[in-house]
């Protein structure tokens, strides 16, 4: 189906009380066309995807060619033993379920392969998304289970980004139908620091009151409030406040979180990174002339080449510093200490924990240091990955398959009953308030009243015609004045109409308000809910039905977003 409305009813249902209605990908505005030939017309793009895709829901045929794919990853993985030590240690320290610490020793079993996703740190776990995709790969790794095969969800945690902007707000619908954006201030000594070495303090306090202050009243709201206090404790680290918030989340799913900045694990892919810097010039150009051949197939690019440096940062006062390439030396961009290439690998060896990988080696060093069968992803991160087979290749490591993550709009009852009274679909929300103020106003219009106008400019239009022979015989130069007359005429008309409309006060107002919250709720800032909302909004309203529905939804797949009628 091309687009929902709510005259449209071929639902699904999804649990005991939740419809949902599947929206082609193509209806929402800004995605990168790559992901959409990536679902739609892969013999198109798989040249640039030699891990290939996985699609949910599995077929037979799927799940067989999957079981020999495991078996292949499970094999090349030599520290399992030492991964799952740490991973036992920091999903312990943010209080993991049973289910999570049995999952980590599933993963330390040979045969053991990861259905891996990942997102920054954020602020009270960030937008609806980061869920989404939590639950795309607990689903996806329960699917594979069903199939006989060993899969573990794990969640690798975005702990080393450094632009904090994003990770230190969220936002909700606020009780009185006004976006509510709710920050954790970031001090001028902190800017350019890792969320890792954020530590909380009373602005935690002050922004758990700011959303609490917005969520509706309901007899949920206590057991968020216990849920994020206990998690955004001052004193933790941004990162440990995310893990402790999503472990309370996905409780009973087994799902493994995993913090990368810990320098045990940085020991472990320490090889990567000195690859990379070894081969350096070789992957820097290969990397620009396959980037060359994607944005000749008329994609965007989602990572510049020139931007990628020596694909590596390094922690330099507490700051997450880019390195660049400068022949055989390598120096930070902004200035200040520089190496040799023997240099570099040797600080690499001696002091892993002081480096991280930028956007475009993060995935390398990743499916380097896990079994990953499969990578959950939005629709840019699906795009860029289409970039990365030359620093995969120069890494030796195999490309996994990549699994959209499950996209999902959430339609509570008032919202999906002023969709219905106004003839709505989800995709036109997407215009802004503006326009669609302006089109609740004409649809709202009394038939003759609206008519009129146009009464008005058929009259003139008609008084055109019939005078038009009469100037054309007497001066075939008058038909430009009338021309112009018409125009002129039809603006007047048009310009009437506009000031009509707006004499309405009162009724305006109330279409003004339904304007603004429908927007604001289904399309907050002109872009999808998901990349938006704070998941707590709909668990104050709905408690844990919402988190169930979004679970089962998981299920309908990943092939179209999901319009899910609450």
């Amino acid at each position: 189906m091309g687009d929902v409305t709510c005259e449209q009813r071929r639902a699904e249902v999804v649990g005991a009380s939740f419809r949902s209605e599947p929206l082609a990908f193509a209806r929402i505005p800004d995605l990168p066309t790559l992901f959409l030939d990536f679902l739609s017309d892969f013999e198109k793009v798989a040249d640039f995807y030699r891990g290939g895709r996985l699609l949910l829901p599995l077929t037979r045929e799927d799940a067989a060619a999957l079981r020999e794919r495991a078996r292949r990853v499970a094999a090349r993985l030599p520290e399992r033993e030492a991964l799952c030590r740490v991973l036992r240690e920091q999903n312990a320290r943010w209080g993991a379920s049973e289910a999570t610490l049995t999952a980590i020793r599933e993963l330390a079993e040979p045969e053991t392969v990861a259905i891996v996703t990942g997102q920054q740190a954020g602020l009270f776990t960030g937008p609806l998304l980061t869920l989404y995709k939590a639950w795309t790969a607990i689903g996806a790794a329960r699917l594979l289970r069903a199939w006989g095969i060993r899969a573990v969800p794990i969640f690798w945690i975005h702990s080393e980004d450094h632009d904090l902007k994003e990770a230190t707000e969220c936002g909700l619908l606020g009780r009185d139908g006004e976006w509510v954006k709710v920050p954790y201030p970031i001090a001028p000594e902190e800017e350019g620091k890792p969320a890792s070495a954020i530590l909380l303090d009373e602005r935690a306090d002050a922004a758990l009151a700011t959303l609490l202050g917005a969520l509706p009243d309901s007899e949920f709201l206590p057991e968020i409030e216990a849920l994020l206090r206990a998690a955004y404790a001052k004193g933790l680290s941004l990162t440990d406040a995310f893990a402790r918030a999503m472990v309370r989340l996905t409780a009973e799913e087994g799902l493994v979180l995993l913090d990368p900045a810990d320098e045990r694990l940085k020991r472990l892919t320490a090889g990567v990174l000195e690859r990379i810097v070894r081969e350096w010039p070789r992957v820097i150009a290969a990397f620009g002339a396959h980037s060359e051949r994607v944005k000749a197939r008329g994609y965007r690019l989602q990572i510049h080449p020139e931007r990628a440096g020596a694909f590596l940062f390094l922690l330099d006062d507490g700051r997450r510093r880019p390195l660049i390439g400068e022949g055989e030396r390598f120096a930070l961009r902004d200035g200040g200490r520089a190496f040799t290439r023997e240099e570099l690998l040797r600080e690499i060896v001696e002091h892993p924990a002081r480096f991280s990988p930028n956007v475009a080696l993060r995935p390398v060093v990743q499916d380097a240091l896990l079994p990953t069968l499969a990578y959950v992803g939005g629709p840019s991160e699906i795009a860029y990955f289409a970039q990365l087979r030359p620093v995969y290749e120069a890494c030796e490591v195999p490309e996994p398959l990549l699994c959209p993550r499950v996209s999902l709009t959430l339609v509570e009852p008032r919202a999906a009953e002023l969709l219905m009274r106004y003839g709505l679909a989800l995709t036109d929300l997407f215009a802004g308030i503006a326009a669609i103020h302006q089109r609740l106003i004409e649809r709202t219009l009394e038939a003759n009243h609206a008519s009129l106008f146009d009464e008005a400019r058929a009259a003139v239009t008609e008084a055109v015609r019939k005078l038009r022979p009469l100037l054309r015989e007497a001066d075939p130069t008058l038909e430009r004045p009338l021309d112009r007359a018409e125009e002129a005429m039809h603006r007047q008309i048009e310009t009437l109409r506009q000031h009509y409309l707006r004499a309405r006060p009162r009724r305006d107002e109330a279409l003004a308000r339904h304007a603004r919250r429908l927007v604001l709720a289904l399309a907050p800032h002109g872009m999808p809910q998901e990349r938006a909302m704070t998941v707590f909004y709909f668990l104050a309203r709905y408690g844990d039905r919402v988190a169930r529905a979004i679970r089962e939804a998981i299920a309908l797949g990943n092939r179209a977003h999901h319009v899910l009628f609450l």
